[in-house]
């Protein structure tokens, strides 16, 4: 069976809410903390997203998506079928690396890309683990000019992030 939703969609924010800081999410069982003065705000289709301070008319930003998997779907479907399909959305896709690691004490990955979203050139770190028949995607995005605070951001959250005991 093919499992052809299981990206988040790229996410370019402007409005800032409220401050950043510890961030707990019941619904789907997790905690992590922001990047020191990023924001969060609210976006259809995530569990959280935080924001950077905007330049070029882009504000860095990471965000969590949380998706039902199919029965038996494993972390090398998602990774193959994830790649696939950010060839099909993402304009210029261009795969850089991988890494394994963990997240909140499970197996994960993190790939890094780039690509282009209207205007922008894009680099992106994505990082993804599955818990409980759900993948837990945390996608960092940043303009390729300013790409170089973006692996501490998402790296510092992902450390962070652990799984509320059930």
């Amino acid at each position: 069976m093919k499992f052809t939703r299981i990206l988040p969609a790229v996410l370019t924010l402007a409005a800032f809410t409220t401050a950043a800081a510890a961030y707990t999410n019941a619904q789907y069982g997790f905690t992590a903390t922001a990047p020191k003065g990023w924001q969060q705000v609210s976006y259809p289709g995530t569990a959280v997203v935080f924001t950077g301070p905007a330049a070029g008319g882009f504000a860095s930003n990471i965000n969590v998506v949380v998706t039902k998997l199919p029965a038996g779907f494993t972390l090398g479907n998602y990774e193959t079928q994830g790649r696939e399909q950010l060839a099909t959305l993402i304009t210029n896709y261009k795969f850089i690396g991988r890494r394994s690691l963990n997240v909140g004490g499970l197996p994960a990955f993190e790939q890094t890309f780039t690509g282009q979203q209207g205007k922008f050139n894009l680099y992106y770190i994505q990082t993804v683990a599955l818990k409980g028949g759900s993948a837990y995607v945390i996608t960092g995005t940043a303009l390729q000019s300013a790409k170089a605070g973006l692996p501490g951001a998402v790296g510092g959250l992902v450390k962070s992030f652990a799984f509320r005991k059930e």
